[in-house]
């Protein structure tokens, strides 16, 4: 048997007052990081969602837009009216675009 400086009962005290110590550490560690992430995911929703409150549109701008959408709509219906129109005083084929022939 090796001679010991400590004895077992002061080095087994020892042992579990480092344990409880590293436990509490974790503890900490374990609770800022938790917090941190909360904190962070806060901030930016809140950034998210700050943002798109601050650049939303007034009830002007948005009938606005409302309207140049409308226009966008009829003039591209408009656009379909009269092509078909003229496919169909030009007698034409809608796959070849080549008039058809009476022979």
């Amino acid at each position: 048997m090796s001679p010991s400086l400590i004895e077992p009962s002061i080095k087994e005290y020892l042992y579990d007052t480092l344990q409880k110590c590293h436990t509490n550490r974790v503890n900490v560690y374990y609770y800022t990081l938790n917090v941190g992430v909360f904190l962070f995911v806060v901030l930016v929703f809140g950034a998210a969602l700050y943002y798109s409150n601050k650049n939303k549109r007034s009830e002007y701008e948005q009938h606005q837009k409302n309207i140049r959408d409308q226009e966008y709509v009829l003039s591209k219906i408009r656009y379909y009216q009269e092509d078909k129109k003229a496919r169909r005083e030009g007698q034409t084929s809608d796959i070849t675009n080549l008039p058809f022939t009476n022979g």
